[in-house]
């Protein structure tokens, strides 16, 4: 095949007999990566959900998907687009400073309401279409910022406007009847998905065979830990056999606990041994002297990262090396070549095998070769690279700090520098 087939083409329907999501059936449109939620994203969305209907839908053993969404306001610093059961259920947003809220769409208020959540009706007079429109609602409403509407066989969402004069704002209407389907897991979710995960295995280990077709030697896995890195690293296992790969770990220093434990586990699990490289610094004294790396001034990936690997790639005589780069993680990396140069590493080219996948395709791979998802991931990281990351969204440096106290502790003992310091530096307008 060539190198320009796209086999996750970003369209996703949903198999009501499975509960889960089917990939290239042409229902919602994935803009932007998509993926299976982790144990915290249902959690929180349970959780608004709750907060907002009084109402509790569980959604800790079923399929939940999640897809990265435009940001619905300027003060967003990041929006979750919610699918389970077959709905849409709407969109939770983080704003620094304020937290997490929901959106919630009609969907939800129709399995809310299935459920036996609270609802009041519209007085009579203000006709048939009323997304969008603000109308009079009868009944209690007061101390809430949400609430269903009961519309005879339609059921609206709306947010409270003004709860003395029981005025709404209509947000969203569907039909009556959407109900809970029976709680499933990941496994539902691959078997959805069989032919299409196959379809695309062949692609990239065929990619691998053709591109390295009469390499013997001088070929590198880049791995991290995270899904994406494991993804290639077995893909090229499968393509390549253990002789004619080197797998290399690069130790931060300041690498998330737990990062490179599973990393080794993994690579024991599949009979390969890395070669774990560092730069031998202490990241915190690098900070103390450099500042804060940013997204614009990433210094960090340079001398933590790119360095020891260029040592690395030197005294192996790698020249060719394969990562887990995606284009559905940034605008930057969907305009990598698949095959090309890392310009801070002219010297090696860099193959990317799963570049097109979702996320969602690499999670369901992982798991049909047997192997665990990060555990991290079930605590709410989607990034599993340094504690202190400048490409961490806002909450995931939050949860940084609370499971790393003692880490921060330090950095603020060498640079006087607190976490409210850190999140306003990289998270301010300026950056």
């Amino acid at each position: 095949m060539g190198n320009d087939v796209i086999i996750d083409e970003g369209w996703v329907c949903w198999d009501s007999k499975r509960n889960a999501p089917r990939l290239n059936c042409r229902k919602w449109r994935m803009r932007h990566d998509y993926w299976l939620a982790g144990l915290f994203e249902k959690r929180l969305v349970e959780e608004l959900i709750s907060a907002e209907f009084k109402i509790h839908y569980r959604l800790q053993d079923r399929n939940v998907l999640i897809h990265r969404a435009p940001n619905p306001s300027s003060r967003s610093m990041l929006a979750l687009e919610v699918f389970a059961d077959g709905v849409r259920l709407g969109v939770v947003e983080y704003r620094m400073g304020e937290r997490w809220m929901i959106h919630p769409s009609g969907g939800l208020a129709s399995l809310l309401n299935s459920l036996g959540a609270y609802s009041v009706e519209v007085e009579p007079g203000h006709g048939r279409k009323l997304k969008g429109k603000k109308v009079k609602v009868v009944g209690d409403i007061d101390g809430l910022r949400w609430i269903l509407l009961d519309l005879d066989k339609y059921i609206g969402v709306a947010r409270v406007i003004d709860a003395s004069k029981k005025i709404v704002k209509v947000k969203d209407v569907a039909p009556k009847g959407f109900k809970p389907l029976p709680a499933t897991g990941i496994i539902q979710v691959v078997e959805a998905n069989r032919s299409l995960l196959e379809t695309a295995v062949n692609e990239a280990v065929g990619f691998l065979k053709k591109t390295l077709e009469n390499v013997m030697d001088g070929i590198a896995v880049s791995y991290s830990g995270g899904a994406d890195s494991t993804a290639s690293l077995v893909l090229s296992q499968e393509a390549l056999g253990h002789a004619r790969i080197k797998v290399v770990y690069v130790d931060t220093g300041m690498d998330l606990p737990g990062v490179k434990e599973y990393a080794l586990r993994i690579l024991d699990k599949l009979g390969l041994i890395p070669y774990v490289v560092s730069s031998g610094l202490d990241p915190l004294n690098e900070i103390a002297s450099r500042g804060l790396p940013t997204r614009d001034n990433r210094w960090c990936t340079r001398i933590l990262k790119l360095e020891p690997l260029r040592r690395f790639y030197r005294e192996h005589n790698i020249r060719f090396v394969i990562d887990g780069s995606r284009s559905r993680e940034s605008s930057s990396r969907a305009e990598t070549p698949r095959i090309g140069r890392n310009p801070l590493i002219p010297e090696v080219t860099r193959i990317l095998p799963i570049k097109w996948w979702s996320r969602l395709l690499v999670q369901l791979y992982i798991v049909n070769r047997g192997i665990e998802l990060n555990p991290l991931y079930n605590e709410g990281f989607t990034r599993l690279g340094c504690i202190l990351c400048p490409a961490m969204h806002p909450h995931e440096l939050e949860l940084s700090y609370t499971k790393n106290r003692y880490w921060f502790e330090r950095l603020r003992e060498v640079t006087g520098l607190s976490i409210n310091d850190v999140m306003m530096y990289l998270y301010s307008e300026k950056q």
